[in-house]
């Protein structure tokens, strides 16, 4: 019967409690081939595995009940599933979570949320190599039996030649049968006289080494030299043919046309009547392909396949002989480097010069550094580099701006250049630690702080940053169990009034998202918001606060307080989904109430990423009722073509030009000039944090449409501000 991975790519065992997950995995690689098994949590794991063992598995790190780390211990445990590779599927970015999940024998870790070419080349990769590690090891299982079969065939042979020497070949027919297995044999067999001239040699012997029969036959069998004329070797040899009559041992051989190669060498010696030696037989196996393999085998197990650099297994015997090494006022650095924004380079060239790109980057950091340094591909577009160094680290540093340097000066890849940068994070020992693993996760939360501070630089690991780390870890733990249990009530809607300021009237309200949170407090969104974006947090946010003001929306109109409009906020990452559409065009139906109520803000950089796509977006909201609010304009990009080709309805003159706009001539000319700019593209201008009756006044006397901002009222709870829905209290405005 075929097994499943027979008619396929290979057969993967997918682990993961949350479903569309599993679903995505799953269709992602049947599409590409795979025969896929899945198991929604660790108990079904272990007994599905057990009862047929898969070639790769993708194991969730976070699961009820059984974990992918207890998982993968119970996996490594068992004789049977041992060697299945395991890659471990994590959100989160935690180093510490990234040695347990190694240190249990995972090959690999995928960051959520998934990318599919990311998905099929790590398994494409995983399975490809760990059929060429079966594959090697019953090829040499098999060399291993044939030179087993061998050994016992040559010495059967000797003992039946040893035979037929002592009768006189006296048995013509048992003769003829040693001629034939002579001629047939496949390894090389030289038969001397007792003082070693060659009498008899098989055709196999020519075969290996070059040597025709009659060309060799009287010369001493130590004319044949081998490379390793070793008189000890030679000495041990004798005794042990005069003490048990035999001896073997591995040797490297010289073919006629100068060439070598590896060789098994048997030495047996045959006595004739009396105990006396009469001849000696001479069996020499060509192992060139098993040690090619061999070769492989190590080169794999301690190197990069693709880059050829040191593995993670060779970086951390290379940084144990450098931290030996150390003397007294010297240090070891450990150096991670992770390209910034390497997956563009994936996306806008393909995989194959990304390669390219990796291998040239291998190629250019063994060039930044010294000899006796260590530099190592760490997995995915992530390096490390160990520096024996002064106090000062002085070579550390001068290496990081080599590295930093070259880099922005673009390298050469499939004839084009490419400029990349990279962040680099630095831990040195003693003082950071004397361990790579502690090292490493030092450096990688200085790596972190190099990204947070605007990429293409170095910084030197502190305590300070380990605290912060912690505590944005904390942060983001209590953040996600907000989302997860929406019930305890941790996040709030407040609305802040928008008003006209022609008629004083309050038109609508911004929607604002705040969070309570019982062991942090009143966490401020500008803390929160973008620990939400960096953990992929903010679609499940963003759903939840639409939820919410539309159910907010049809209350009020049920209550009989009319048609409030309000605008919610969308992030980059919710913009850029590809369900956000639907999940509005399905809130507003769900909750009957008209689009014309919805209005949604974005910011310029929002729509920058993809333009294209962000058009198409914004034109099928546009086409459902929902209004768009350009936030924030003029502190980004402010490209006017791309303001025109958008389907904006309302631009917001940002606080930062309102806080002065009666102070400062030159805020006063920006907020004017956006007027202007957006009543002559039909679209309208509200304007954010007006603080001030003199802020009012020169507001409303320029023509901006509305305001909001706490002259007129803080944002408010959702109790609060429909108390002033029903009192409907009117801006007081000057009369011009």
């Amino acid at each position: 019967m075929m097994r499943a991975d027979q008619a396929s790519k290979g057969e993967v065992l997918i682990v993961e409690d949350t479903p569309a997950s599993l679903k995505l995995l799953s269709d992602l690689l049947t599409e590409a081939g795979y025969h896929v098994r899945q198991a929604p949590n660790g108990e079904l794991a272990l007994w599905t595995a057990q009862s047929r063992p898969p070639e790769l598995i993708l194991l969730d790190v976070r699961m009820p009940g059984i974990d992918g780390f207890e998982v993968c211990r119970r996996l490594k445990a068992s004789p049977d599933l041992r060697h299945v590779p395991v890659i471990f599927l994590s959100a989160q970015h935690d180093t510490d979570d990234k040695v347990r999940g190694f240190a249990l024998g995972g090959v690999d870790f995928i960051a959520k949320p998934f990318q599919a070419e990311e998905i099929l080349a790590r398994t494409d990769a995983q399975v490809r190599l760990g059929r060429a590690q079966q594959a090697l090891a019953a090829e040499r299982e098999s060399l291993e039996r044939r030179v087993a079969e061998r050994t016992a065939e040559l010495a059967s042979l000797a003992v039946s030649l040893e035979a037929e020497v002592e009768r006189r070949r006296a048995n013509e027919d048992a003769l003829r049968l040693a001629s034939q297995v002579f001629s047939a044999a496949q390894d090389g067999i030289v038969i001397t006289d007792a003082a070693g001239n060659i009498v008899a040699t098989n055709p196999a012997f020519s075969t290996i080494s070059g040597y025709a029969g009659e060309e060799v036959a009287g010369r001493h069998v130590t004319s044949l030299h081998t490379v390793q004329r070793n008189a000890a070797v030679y000495e041990g040899m004798m005794r042990s043919l005069a003490s048990h009559g035999h001896w073997s041992g591995e040797l490297l051989a010289v073919r006629r046309n100068g060439a070598t190669y590896p060789g098994l060498l048997s030495v047996s010696s045959v006595a004739g009547a009396g105990g006396v030696v009469e001849n000696y037989i001479v069996v020499i196996m060509d192992i060139t392909e098993r040690k090619a393999e061999q070769h492989l085998i190590d080169f794999l197990s301690y190197y990069d396949a693709l880059t050829g650099l040191p593995n993670r297994e060779q970086a951390r015997r290379d940084f144990g002989e450098a931290l030996a090494a150390r003397r007294d006022g010297q240090c070891v650095a450990v150096l991670c480097l992770d390209l910034d924004r390497f997956k563009s380079v994936n996306d806008s060239y393909g995989p194959l010069v990304a390669d390219q790109a990796l291998k040239a980057v291998a190629r250019f950091l063994r060039g930044c550094v010294r000899e006796g340094d260590v530099v190592s591909r760490q997995g995915g577009d992530e390096f490390l580099v160990i520096v024996p160094d002064d106090a000062r680290c002085s070579a550390t540093i001068a290496i990081a701006d080599a590295i930093l340097g070259g880099l922005r000066d673009g390298l050469q890849i499939e004839g084009q250049t490419i400029s990349l940068s990279t962040s680099i994070g630095i831990a040195v020992s003693p003082g950071d630690g004397d361990t790579l693993d502690e090292l490493l996760r030092h450096a990688d939360t200085a790596l972190y702080r190099a990204k947070e501070t605007g990429r293409d630089s170095y910084a030197f690991f502190t305590e300070r940053m380990d605290a912060d780390l912690r505590g944005k870890l904390a942060m983001q733990a209590q953040l996600r169990g907000a989302i997860l249990h929406p019930g305890r009530g941790e996040f709030a809607v407040h609305y802040q009034p928008q008003v006209c300021l022609r008629t004083g009237a309050m038109l609508g309200a911004e929607a604002l998202l705040r969070w309570d949170n019982p062991v942090l407090g009143k966490v401020p969104p500008n803390r929160f918001i973008p620990l939400a974006e960096e953990y992929g947090l903010t679609n499940a946010i963003g759903v939840w606060v639409l939820e919410t003001v539309c159910a907010q929306i049809r209350q009020w109109r049920d209550e009989g307080l009319g048609q409030v409009k309000v605008a919610v906020n969308l992030s980059g990452s919710q913009f850029a989904h590809d369900s956000t559409v639907p999940v509005v065009e399905g809130l507003l139906r769900r909750h009957g109430i008209a689009a014309a109520s919805l209005g949604l803000e974005i910011t310029e950089g929002t729509v920058m990423g993809d333009p294209d796509k962000a058009v198409e977006a914004l034109r099928r909201l546009k086409d459902i009722g929902v209004a768009i609010s350009l936030d924030d304009f003029g502190t980004g990009y402010s490209s006017l073509a791309y303001l025109k080709r958008f389907p904006i309805d309302v631009l917001k003159i940002d606080k930062s030009f309102v806080d002065d706009v009666t102070a400062k001539a030159s805020d006063a000319a920006i907020a004017l000039s956006v007027i202007s700019l957006a009543h002559n593209l039909n679209m309208r201008v509200i304007a954010e944090g007006v603080e001030t009756r003199e802020q009012v006044d020169f507001l409303a006397a320029h023509g901006c449409d509305e305001m909001q901002g706490y002259y007129y009222s803080r944002p408010l709870e959702a109790a609060a501000f429909t108390t002033l829905l029903r009192h409907k209290r009117p801006l007081q405005l000057s009369d011009t």
